[in-house]
């Protein structure tokens, strides 16, 4: 499982910062830039309800995986040998989608494995590998591309020509993938289980989808926006890399905390961070700068990355766990597709320092909503003892009880 959760995430490390700048040096604008990184995620609002119901069905993920794993492979390899926005737009959303269902469906097998009230730790414990991985294939990419590189379809084409076969390698991994099926409970009603959402997980989603439009949209113009302020070389390559050494710190303390003391005050610095963050883009001037703000994704993902999973868990059981972590995957593939589109569309007309304030402006609005109106998902939490931490000002609390 940790050599899964590592391969599923180290593809990142070329995907994230050199996909929009191949799509720039392909002749694309910001706004094609942002609609095509929004492709993906706008095919994964229907496929991934569909893959997560059927896998939930026949209790098995190691074939759905497989396959994804193939078809992301294939996506990618072909960039080289593409040409215009639809031709583009069509291959980022096959392999931008294959690549949200892997990495979703390791939130499901991981609740199959932890103890109750464990799920934060145990999701951090195997997905810190991951962020491991992405630092070497990282500093790969840029070692290969040189101090200077990173300009020049032809100098990137070597990048989408070997990076993609590490897709291939979890394909192969499948076959030996943990994947527990469900256990049988005493007196479990043996008909299908409709699955519900209470009223504080509709709201938790809503909020994250808000999130994930400000954070992801903006992020998905980083790399971009890093060549503008004078990063090459290895700044390209490595503009995500101090995010994602904090979030592999931030992210094995986070997972435990959560169990401990409750989901919703670590999640409240992660909302509380990211605005400031933000607006730490718009006025950069340096590289440096930029991989300066680049260290706060440690307290963004480094916290959701694992506290949301464990949420989400918190209110399923091993019958609805598939439907309602893909339900996550869908706010996310929604907030992904509307992002990188909104971000862009702005960022063309008024600039990428623009873009940043507005993407802070909603990360703002965020964490009012969460503040005020999201309460603690984990039943076994102590608490902080901080009333604003623990427990929401405004709604009642509501039971946390699901398919019921």
């Amino acid at each position: 499982m940790s050599l899964y959760m590592g391969l599923t995430t180290s593809v990142t490390g070329f995907l994230q910062p050199f996909v929009p700048i191949y799509l720039l040096e392909a002749g694309l604008t910001k706004s094609q830039i942002g609609l095509v990184a929004g492709s993906g995620a706008a095919m994964a609002l229907a496929m991934q309800p569909i893959l997560g119901k059927l896998s939930d069905r026949i209790d098995a993920r190691r074939p759905f995986v497989a396959v994804m794993a193939v078809v992301a492979a294939i996506a990618y390899l072909s960039f080289p040998f593409l040409h215009g926005a639809p031709a583009f737009l069509f291959a980022v959303a096959l392999g931008l989608n294959a690549h949200m269902y892997m990495q979703g469906v390791s939130g499901v097998l991981v609740g199959r494995l932890a103890k109750k009230g464990e799920g934060g730790a145990t999701y951090a414990a195997y997905r810190v590998w991951g962020s491991i991985a992405y630092v070497f294939v990282a500093l790969a990419v840029g070692f290969v591309l040189k101090p200077q590189g990173g300009h020049g379809r032809g100098a990137l084409n070597l990048i989408f020509e070997t990076g993609p076969l590490l897709f291939l390698a979890i394909g192969a991994l499948a076959y030996w993938l943990p994947d527990p099926k469900r256990p049988i409970e005493v007196d479990e009603d043996p008909l299908p289980r409709k699955v519900s959402m209470s009223p504080n997980l509709k709201r938790f989603l809503a909020v994250d989808f808000l999130y994930v439009v400000s954070l992801y949209g903006a992020t998905n113009f980083i790399s971009i926006f890093m060549m503008h302020v004078g990063g090459r070389g290895l700044f390209l390559s490595c503009v995500f890399l101090p995010g994602v050494i904090g979030e592999a710190l931030v992210m094995r303390f986070s997972g435990r905390f959560s169990d401990r003391y409750g989901r919703r005050p670590v999640l409240a610095v992660s909302y509380l961070v990211l605005p400031f963050r933000l607006m730490m883009y718009s006025v950069a001037l340096s590289p440096w700068w930029v991989l300066g703000a680049q260290s706060l994704h440690g307290l963004n993902f480094g916290i959701v990355g694992a506290v949301a999973i464990a949420f989400i868990n918190d209110q399923a059981d091993h019958r609805t766990r598939g439907a309602l972590q893909a339900q996550l995957s869908l706010i996310t593939a929604s907030a992904g597709a509307v992002g990188p589109a909104l971000m862009g569309i702005v960022a063309d007309r008024y600039g990428l320092p623009v873009m940043f304030e507005v993407a802070a402006g909603l990360a703002f609005v965020a964490a009012a909503i969460f503040l005020c109106f999201v309460n603690e998902s984990n039943d076994q939490a102590e608490g902080t003892g901080i009333k604003l931490l623990d427990r929401a000002p405004f709604p009642a609390a509501t039971a946390s009880i699901v398919g019921k």
